[in-house]
């Protein structure tokens, strides 16, 4: 309440300005002192909404140095979204350091995932030329192949600065990896693992989780080259390489991870993909996609005699049955 009243008596006296100049040094002093993390966080979010862009940053990095100290970094992953927006409202400099110490917190309360997160909004934000581009694209990749929750590569491979870093030759190892995630199958991963065992280890990429989840991307890749189709557990158990009676559990978690949609038949052993997620869309899914569109045309072109000589046949049969209907009125 006091600092509420505060924020208002310096805003009434000088205006916004007059906020702006103290802003930081109270975000560093309430960072610093409070003994209740929740506190002084609504106390440093009223602040935040009250301060212009101009000190904005300097307010969230002392909400993101309570988080971390108070251990209530979760309460920040509600910012997460709305990152893009608000480093492009800061400016790249202040937005580098704010992404970086947030980065930092998500780390330290082991929250991964999100710290994945921050990294795209950085990269999507600031682009390819910001200092630290290569460095936040290149442990994207790793997270990716690391963190089993994530499986969407797209939003990784889809964004226009780390297509930039990685034509450049900027991501190295990094970007061997993401030609692997996106153009590979669980058997060629296995191939590149063995023979750049040394180079992955020290990248940080955990060759065993990076490989389950190469098999969830390679039966996505099954699934979706195979829609409507019956596809046996045989196959998908030799392309992953793993027993046939484990075929349902990777099923169950390709269907989980939201990559793979369909119906699986326990009698038959066979999975019938309804739905599945390219890993890229490129020319050759194009292809694919213009056949499908071209057969489905053909198709309803098929039916349309049938639906014709079926209207025609209704029509007779009512004409029929109001006739019988006529004649025994007239009785």
């Amino acid at each position: 309440a006091a600092y509420n009243q505060l924020f208002a008596v310096v805003v009434g006296e000088g205006g916004s300005q007059a906020l702006d100049a103290a802003a930081g040094g109270i975000a560093q002093d309430v960072a610093a002192t409070a003994t209740s993390g929740v506190a002084g966080l609504r106390v440093l979010n009223n602040l935040y909404n009250l301060a212009t862009n101009g000190s904005r940053p300097a307010v969230f990095e002392g909400m993101v140095e309570l988080a971390a100290r108070t251990k209530s970094v979760a309460v920040l992953v509600s910012v997460v979204p709305r990152l893009v927006a608000m480093a492009n409202e800061w400016g790249v400099d202040a937005a580098t350091k704010a992404v970086l110490a947030l980065r930092a917190a998500f780390d330290g309360a082991q929250l991964g995932s999100e710290a994945y997160a921050v990294e795209l909004a950085y990269l999507e934000a600031v682009g390819a030329s910001g200092a630290h581009a290569a460095e936040l694209a290149g442990s994207a990749v790793v997270r990716f192949a690391n963190i089993s929750a994530v499986c969407d590569v797209d939003a990784l491979a889809g964004l226009a600065s780390v297509q930039e870093l990685h034509k450049a030759g900027k991501l190295g190892v990094a970007g061997e990896v993401l030609e692997q995630l996106l153009g590979s199958n669980y058997q060629q991963w296995q191939e590149y693992a063995k023979a750049n065992e040394q180079k992955l280890q020290e990248l940080g990429v955990d060759v065993g989780k990076a490989g389950d989840k190469m098999r969830l991307l390679t039966l996505a890749s099954i699934a979706a080259d195979r829609l409507g189709s019956d596809v046996p557990f045989a196959e998908i158990a030799a392309a992953i390489d793993v027993d046939i009676e484990d075929v349902e559990v990777w099923i169950i978690d390709v269907v989980r991870a939201g990559l793979v949609q369909g119906k699986m038949n326990q009698v038959m052993c066979t999975l019938v993909p309804t739905r599945s997620t390219y890993r890229t869309f490129g020319d050759d899914q194009w292809r694919v996609l213009q056949s499908r569109l071209h057969q489905w045309k053909e198709s309803l072109g098929a039916l349309q005699p049938v639906i014709h000589n079926a209207k025609l046949l209704a029509e007779q049969q009512a004409q029929q049955a109001g006739g019988q209907a006529h004649v025994t009125i007239k009785e």
